[in-house]
């Protein structure tokens, strides 16, 4: 059945797609069935019913020579409350990446200018339909970020993240609430020149929540998203921009355990590395000097950068930090400074996850230079 919904009935997202003329990928014991149909676009199974609910866009275009970025606005398809022990997400190539958030905005403002694309949904009861719900087909970062907490992010086509246990034995979770408004930020590249193309001309994802089993406490996580927002990168040179996260609030759960992390970087980007770090400060408590616990992270690819999970959780007491490290190599003729576009600008950010949560759930945004 499909219906057209009203902005302020919004629905959210997912179809079972068959896999007769599909190209299947072999899943492993904790992976859905998935793989890629004769037009280049993702299919995956859904979670079987009450173990979870799958959210999928239908494809849309990517035109050649254009970076597709937006946002579908949507809801949460269960009707009780439920948390998250694993993500599992399924893109086109040409992917991003994708983010989405849990979001006071119900719909574009007026004054941004939106679109209806149709998306489906299989609900946490095992129902399926088709819905359709208003795109942003403009990213607007600081509107989003304002009113928004972010529950997911994948730069990967294919990603399957189970959220490790804590040292206590409770289980990690994202948490979701009953018909939570979401917002879905997703972001295409079909440029040659840029480095990154979408071979088919179509955008597509597909993202499975599942359920945390019974038997395990479960313990809310946040996100981290770091940011430096003022830096360039200058013509002909290396340039290597550095920036702490020192959690700088009192009301930090201390200590945090970090779950799993990601940078991110255009092109231009060579290495981005996360090193865990001790601060040390003097009898009257100004700081001294900054001492490298351990390199916690690295990756060297800006189109699918790495991803790391961590089995056992980072531990970060207080008074330890982050150091965020980015090095990048422009060989033309112009500056590139932040921003979202990969043909030309540049971005310097860390996601990353951690638990116990910071004000039972919300994003700690560190938007500092």
């Amino acid at each position: 059945m499909k219906r057209f919904l009203h902005l302020s009935m919004l629905l959210a997202a997912v179809v079972m797609v068959s896999c007769k003329s599909s190209t299947v990928v072999a899943p492993t014991s904790t992976e859905s069935s998935h793989g890629i149909d004769v037009s280049g676009n993702v299919w995956m199974a859904a979670p079987p019913t009450g173990e979870g609910v799958q959210l999928e866009a239908m494809p849309f275009d990517v035109p050649n020579n254009t970076e597709v970025q937006g946002n579908f606005y949507l809801r949460f398809p269960s009707d009780i409350d439920i948390d998250i022990s694993r993500i599992e997400i399924a893109m086109n190539a040409g992917t991003h990446h994708m983010n989405m958030y849990r979001s006071h905005l119900f719909a574009p403002p007026d004054s941004l200018p939106s679109i209806i694309r149709n998306v489906h949904y299989t609900d946490i009861h095992g129902k399926s339909d088709t819905v359709s719900i208003p795109y942003q087909a403009q990213f607007r970062a600081n509107l989003i970020w304002n009113e928004s907490d972010m529950l997911v992010e994948s730069q990967k086509p294919y990603l399957n993240w189970s959220l490790p246990e804590l040292p206590d034995g409770n289980q990690s979770v994202v948490h979701f609430l009953a018909n939570d408004t979401l917002i879905i930020e997703n972001h295409f590249v079909n440029i040659d020149s840029a480095g990154q193309t979408t071979p088919n001309g179509k955008g597509k994802f597909i993202v499975n929540l599942w359920k945390a089993p019974a038997g395990k406490i479960p313990e809310r996580a946040s996100m981290l998203f770091s940011i430096k927002p003022n830096f360039q990168i200058l013509p002909h040179a290396t340039t290597t921009l550095t920036k702490d996260c020192r959690f700088g609030t009192d009301d930090i759960p201390w200590p945090i355990y970090i779950l799993g992390m990601t940078g991110h970087f255009h092109s231009r980007g060579q290495q981005f590395i996360v090193d865990k770090m001790q601060g040390f400060y003097d009898v009257d408590g100004k700081p001294t000097h900054d001492s490298v616990i351990a390199n916690i992270y690295k990756s060297i690819a800006w189109d699918e950068p790495a991803f790391k999970l961590y089995d056992v959780p980072v531990k970060l007491e207080k008074g330890q930090f982050l150091r965020l490290t980015g090095i990048y190599v422009n060989t033309t003729d112009k500056i590139f400074s932040f921003g979202p576009h990969v043909a030309t600008e540049e971005h310097f950010n860390l996601f990353a996850w951690f638990a116990p949560s910071w004000r039972n759930g919300q994003t700690y945004y560190d938007r500092l230079n």
